[in-house]
């Protein structure tokens, strides 16, 4: 039987909608079986492409396949059955290779070679969102061996120069390689991942000697790995993990520590809206979706060191974190154990400047219900009488307690004064003088935002306006960097309208230059340290 120019564009109609097809196939089939003998039937089948090209639909883009040369072929004869192809793709690769079944019905021992030369990634560029893109090349010398029931594989697998640009990419991913060696029913693994800063070395092993109780092994193992998850993430990461791999479960153990981080958020993304309890989502028929458990059942047991150069700014809040947590879970979920310290940290909200003195995060279980263990101070400067005021928060997450404390210890309510206004119930500053003080402070600090987007603007970056001071001596003071490493800062006071320029210039790291323009004028060296 001989098929001729046999159009694939007649297949449409069998075909998904997101599939399609166009090029001609041209074949025959040789095909004899002796009915009055047991065995299979004898035969071979070869068919020839041309001009074939696929193109699939994947995540609402067209991902082209064109295909040079496309030749099949099968054959079964002398009681051996065996499968070829060669694939040569446009500007691409080519894939080729044989897989034969000897004794199909009895022993069913396997031979062959699969081979993939210069295959390029870049391939699936065009499913990539505009300014992403794969490179890389696979090559391939592989040899069958065994049987169906325990098949083995020789050879060698190589991917090199891979570079995977996108923003689905925790990092900047540099050229790296890969490369695997089987030997029968086992095989190994070696690779870097490089990135632009840091890189990641991967070991690894299989088995597969009892084919139904197979097991795989991945360690990766990296020092300050850049990660960056755009725009409230930067932090390094060093990694030291396994994942284990079987039919049954998937597990990961290790440890990662955390250096160095800066997490920034500066308002509430969609994601961390919470959802009701009772919440049911719908499919498009308004039928409740069932949720899919993952077929198969992952635990995990993390140990996260979180570093002395991990900072936090979120809502009015600068600080800075320390601490250990073990990431743990298994089928009754995902648990938390640990501390996060505060060891400083500031937080302005309202118009009041806090100094968190201390803080604790404790948690041991869910990772939404730690227990809270908080001291925040009024900052000393703008609070009179060398009196200490603030609050203090504990108990647990979702019932949190806040009690007002002072020293020394006064009533609650010149307590709050002091908190509220640096100063107490018999200060001779007049109430409506405090409360301008309270207002002004309110307003510019839901002012933030939209200050930042002004600056940004006319090219001054962290343009902040602010409040400083107490009492009378309060002042509105807006800063910005118009140059790199040169603040300038300007401070108008709200009773008295004196005007306070500030130039700060960084000559070098932690070490700045500052002259002050007021009633008064300075000239300062001044030198950060922290401790």
């Amino acid at each position: 039987m001989n098929l001729n120019r046999f159009d694939l564009a007649m297949l449409k109609p069998f075909m998904p909608e997101a599939t399609q097809a166009s090029g001609v196939f041209t074949g025959n089939a040789d095909v004899s079986w002796d009915t009055t003998k047991e065995g299979l039937p004898q035969g071979k089948v070869t068919l020839s492409g041309r001009n074939v090209k696929v193109t699939q639909v994947v995540n609402d883009a067209p991902l082209p396949v064109a295909f040079d040369t496309l030749n099949l072929s099968a054959d079964l004869h002398n009681n051996r059955a065996e499968l070829g192809w060669l694939i040569r793709l446009t500007n691409n690769g080519q894939l080729d290779g044989q897989v034969q079944v000897t004794d199909p019905q009895g022993r069913r021992n396997l031979g062959g070679n699969v081979n993939i030369s210069n295959f390029s990634l870049a391939m699936i560029n065009p499913i990539f969102a505009r300014g992403e893109k794969a490179e890389g090349r696979l090559n391939a010398r592989l040899r069958l061996g065994g049987n169906v029931k325990s098949p083995q594989l020789f050879g060698q697998m190589q991917l090199s120069g891979v570079d995977i640009d996108g923003n689905f990419m925790p990092f900047d991913m540099q050229p790296s390689q890969l490369a695997m060696n089987f030997n029968g029913t086992r095989s190994t693994l070696q690779g870097t991942v490089n990135t632009r800063q840091g890189q990641i070395a991967l070991s690894g092993n299989a088995d597969w000697t009892q084919i139904d109780n197979w097991r795989a092994q991945i360690a990766a193992k990296g020092s300050r790995v850049r990660i960056t998850v755009p725009p409230m993430v930067r932090l390094d990461v060093s990694p030291d993990v396994v994942f284990t791999a079987t039919p049954s479960l998937f597990n990961l153990d290790g440890k990662v520590d955390v250096p160095w981080a800066r997490i920034v958020v500066n308002e509430v993304p969609e994601s961390a809206v919470g959802v009701s309890s009772d919440e049911v989502m719908l499919d498009k028929n308004l039928k409740p979706i069932k949720q899919q458990s993952a077929s198969i059942p992952i635990n995990s047991n993390l140990t996260i060191h979180v570093g002395n150069n991990v900072r936090l700014e979120a809502f009015g809040l600068k600080a800075r974190l320390t601490g250990d947590l073990k990431v743990a879970q298994d089928k009754q979920g995902l648990g938390l154990n640990g501390q996060i310290n505060i060891p400083d940290g500031r937080f302005h909200a309202y118009g009041q400047d806090l100094i968190v003195r201390k803080g604790e995060l404790l948690f041991s279980g869910p990772p939404d219900q730690p227990l809270l263990n908080i001291e925040a101070i009024r900052n000393p400067d703008a609070t009179e009488d060398d009196v200490i005021a603030g609050v203090r928060v504990t108990g647990s997450a979702d019932q949190p307690k806040a009690e007002i404390f002072s020293d020394p210890v006064m009533s609650q309510q010149e307590a709050l004064s002091y908190l509220l206004r640096g100063q107490g119930l018999s200060s001779g500053q007049s109430d409506s003088a405090a409360m301008t003080s309270m207002l002004i402070g309110m307003g510019v600090a839901q002012s933030g935002q939209v200050v930042g987007k002004i600056g940004e603007t006319f090219g001054v970056s962290n343009l902040a306006l602010d409040t400083e001071g107490v009492g009378d001596s309060s002042q509105v003071v807006v800063s910005g960097y118009v140059l790199p490493g040169l603040q300038v800062k300007y401070g108008v006071g709200i009773f008295d309208s004196l005007a306070t320029l500030t130039l700060r210039y960084r000559l070098m790291p932690k070490l700045y230059v500052e002259a002050v323009s007021g009633i008064d004028q300075a000239l300062d060296l001044l030198y950060q340290f922290e401790f």
